[in-house]
C-alpha cells in the first residue's frame, strides 16, 4: 500500500504541476482538507472539500506566470502518509519578479484518495510531525 500511496501523490503534483485540475481531483477525497495556515501566503488558512480545494490551486495557477512545480523528494510514511518535498518556481503574474519556494507537504490518504494536506515549514517538522527519524 505505501508504494501506492507514493504513486498517487506523485500523479496528483505532476497534475498540479501540468494545470490539470479536473484530472487531480480525482485523486483528491471529496472531503479534502488542505492546511495552508502555517503559510506565509495571504491566503493561509484551511480548506475544506473539493469546491475549496478547486479555489485554492485555482489562486495559485493565477497568482503565476511560466510557473512550474518539481518534485525534489516523496517519502512513505506508514501507513497512510506520504511526504513531499517539491520547489516551485515561476514569475508572478503581476510583478513579473522570479519566484522560487521550496514546499514541504505531508498527504494523508485513505482508500486511494488524498484526503488531507498539510503544509510544514521544513522536511525535520514534517518527518516529526510522521514520528520519523530527521
Amino acid at each position: 500500500m505505501s508504494q501506492e500511496n507514493v504513486t498517487i501523490v506523485e500523479r496528483l503534483l505532476r497534475l498540479y504541476s501540468d494545470q490539470d485540475l479536473d484530472e487531480m481531483l480525482e485523486d483528491v477525497a471529496s472531503d479534502v482538507e488542505i492546511d495552508y495556515s502555517e503559510s506565509d501566503a495571504p491566503d493561509a488558512s484551511v480548506y475544506h472539500g473539493h469546491a475549496a480545494c478547486r479555489a485554492f490551486v485555482e489562486g495559485r495557477y493565477e497568482d503565476w506566470a511560466d510557473r512550474r512545480f518539481d518534485i525534489v523528494e516523496l517519502i512513505d510514511a506508514p501507513p497512510n502518509a506520504v511526504i513531499a518535498l517539491g520547489r516551485m518556481r515561476g514569475k508572478g503574474r503581476a510583478s513579473g519578479v522570479d519566484v522560487e519556494a521550496n514546499s514541504v507537504t505531508v498527504m494523508t490518504l485513505r482508500d486511494g484518495k488524498i484526503t488531507r494536506i498539510k503544509l510544514y515549514r521544513t522536511r525535520g517538522e514534517a518527518l516529526n510531525a510522521m514520528g520519523l527519524d530527521t
